[in-house]
Order: structure tokens, then sequence, then C-alpha cells
């Protein structure tokens, strides 16, 4: 096959040949089956998805698109991979594309389906998706990184379904219950004085210390995400109707405007100026220094600095101030939203500045609870 997921899947190996697979594959067996032990501890029985004789009748798997009469199963694998390339497009994120693919690699790998059999995928059963998500837990993967591995399970069953496949959604919630993560976020907040201090660490007498001090600002007024900051381009600094806002791409594709508080547009107009980058409209807004020691004297690279740039910077100036060591570039986007909250924001004024979907993801990311100042402890008197 031609498409997109196979040429992913086929990036990253997903074990030995399609023919080392088949030879080796064992179908499910109902009651005391034999099992045979693996390396990570889990037993053959639970995982092996069948070979291609134990496919279902083709004409009741993918009939969408595929007119009338049966398909043969090389045919059907055909269809299940188009289906599956369809099904990543759905998104114009190619960051969440990317995301999705990963996800379904790891499955791939657990239960043994070779990287260009994607038709095998009709042979799975809520067991094996149970199996899988006990299988991370195992690990030590969080609850939350499980329930998004086992929603993109569900999300591509689900449009398989509309596809024309007719079998059930074996991630289904009614069949496999997902672990339960908390509303209340686990990423630390900053207090004000904290986060005041933070925005003035960067030594401005360099180029970078501009740079960062414009870097520190956006995310601390604007409470976008890291990736969303890593994207922009000067371009996207602009003025509408009266305000500097920065139009933003963020999850799922999804554009919004930002408007900046003085502070933050004050800090870009400066970096822009001291970097010379206001006719640079196309280029990246923050940029990687050409070298290390020059901080920025010797000029800027016309490349988007890096999400992992942008949290080692934080990093770095967490340490030198002796911060809490869990503040991370993310803790900017829940100070933000926190702080936006305690001064009177209504909820969803604040869900729409923060490009959320849903106000209960807005919701978690309100830390004002966590303030242990405030706890009713310090109010009880006898």
């Amino acid at each position: 096959m031609t498409s997109e997921f196979n040429q992913r899947l086929h990036n990253e190996s997903l074990g030995a040949s399609t023919d080392d697979k088949l030879a080796n594959e064992q179908r499910i067996k109902g009651g005391d089956s034999e099992q045979e032990s693996r390396s990570d501890g889990q037993s053959r029985d639970q995982i092996v998805i069948g070979s291609s004789p134990s496919l279902p009748s083709t004409s009741h798997v993918i009939p969408a698109f595929a007119g009338p009469g049966e398909l043969a199963n090389s045919d059907l694998r055909s269809r299940m991979g188009d289906a599956i390339h369809a099904w990543l497009l759905r998104s114009p994120s190619l960051q969440t594309r990317d995301c999705y693919t990963r996800d379904l690699q790891s499955f791939f790998r657990y239960a043994d389906i070779p990287r260009d059999c994607p038709d095998h995928l009709v042979n799975i059963r809520p067991t094996h998706v149970a199996a899988y998500r006990d299988h991370l837990r195992e690990k030590g993967l969080g609850n939350a990184a499980i329930v998004r591995k086992l929603t993109v399970l569900r999300s591509l069953f689900s449009y398989l379904t509309t596809y024309g496949y007719t079998g059930a959604n074996p991630a289904h919630s009614k069949f496999v219950d997902a672990p339960k993560v908390s509303r209340d976020g686990k990423t630390v907040g900053l207090s004000p004085a904290d986060c005041r201090r933070i925005l003035e660490a960067p030594d401005l007498t360099t180029p970078a210390g501009v740079r960062d001090r414009a870097i520190l600002t956006v995310l601390a007024y604007s409470a976008c995400r890291v990736g969303e900051l890593s994207r922009l381009k000067v371009k996207d600094y602009r003025e509408h109707a009266g305000h500097k806002i920065l139009e933003v791409q963020g999850k799922g594709g999804k554009e919004r405007r930002i408007p900046l508080h003085a502070e933050a547009f004050e800090c870009i107009e400066t970096w822009l100026d001291s970097a010379g980058l206001r006719e640079d409209l196309t280029g990246p807004l923050f940029r990687g220094t050409l070298s290390a020691r020059g901080k920025g004297r010797d000029g800027f690279v016309r490349s988007h600095l890096s999400r992992r740039a942008v949290q080692a910077l934080v990093k770095t100036y967490v340490r030198l101030l002796g911060l809490d060591s869990a503040v991370t570039v993310h803790s900017f986007r829940v100070t933000a939203l926190t702080t936006a909250r305690e001064r009177g924001a209504d909820i969803i004024d604040i869900q729409d500045f923060a490009g959320h979907s849903d106000p209960r993801t807005t919701l978690a990311y309100i830390r004002s609870r966590d303030r242990l100042s405030k706890s009713p402890a310090y109010v009880i008197r006898y």
C-alpha cells in the first residue's frame, strides 16, 4: 500500500517480516487455552490477534466505496489501509496525525499486528483492548496517557464504522473502562511573585536575553501552548481593531486571536527591533542564536525555536532563581488562566482565551484551590 499510514508504519518497524509474522501467529482460543509466556510477562493468548484465515466474511467488513460483491482478503487489506489513511487525514494538524500514528503503532506492536496487515484489526476484541490497557498500566504509564491511547483506538474504530466496517467498536467505553483521570491538573502553577521574578530574570544587555524576555512575557500573558508559541511567525503579531494580537494556530489546526497585555507587546516590539526582524514577515518570530556563546550578538538562525528549546529555556531560569523544579513551560499557561479567574474573568471568556473546546478542561487549569493560604484550615476557630 502507498498510503501515508503505511509509509509511517514502515518508518518504525513493528516486528519481523510479514511472512515470519504470519508463520508464527496463533488464533485466540477460549476457555483454558494454551499460553506461551512472553518476555514482558504477557501470555500469548491475550495478545495474538490471529492470522488471515480467521478473518470474517469480507462482504460484511468494508463495503463503503467498494461497490457490490465480496472483497478478496488482499482487497480488504488495501481498503482497511485506505480507511486508516482517511481517518488520519481528518485532522488538519500534522502534530495530531503524528501523535495518532505513534499511538496506533504502539498498539500494533503490542498486538503483534504486522505493519502492512492493518486488516488484522478486524479481529480485535474488547479483551485485547482491556489487556492493552492493563499492559500500559504495568509499564508505569499515567492514567491520562492510557486514556489518550484508548481514545485513539476508540476514535479509529468509530471512524471505521462510519466508513463501512460493520463490526462493533472493541474499544467502546461500554466494553472497556478507561482509568479515571482527576479533573484537577497536576501541572505546578507559579505565584504572582514568582512569575514576576522569572519575567525579570533575563539579561537585557544581550540580544538573547531580550528574546527570552519576550518569550516569557508571551507565555505569561497569552496562556499559549509551547507548540503554538514555537510556530509563530513575525506576521502573526499584528494590530486588529485597535488591539495588538497574536494569531495562533492551536490544537487540531484551530485558529484564534489572542489580545496582548501591554507588557507583552512592548517586549515583542523591543525584540523585533533589536533583532531586525520587522521586515521578515514570513520568518519565525522566535529563533535560536547562531552560537551559544554569542548570546545573539552574532545573530540568529532563520528557523523556529523548537518546543524543546523553549522548554530548556524555561528550565534554565527556573534553576537560576531556585524555583520549584516541577515548574515547566506549561506552568505559565496554568498561571495565566488561574490569575485571570482570580481577577474576575468569566470562565467562558477564559475558555475562549485558552482555546479549549470544553469548559471542564479550562476548570482543570484553575489552581485557586491549590493555594494553601486560602485553605479553610486557617479560618477554623475553637
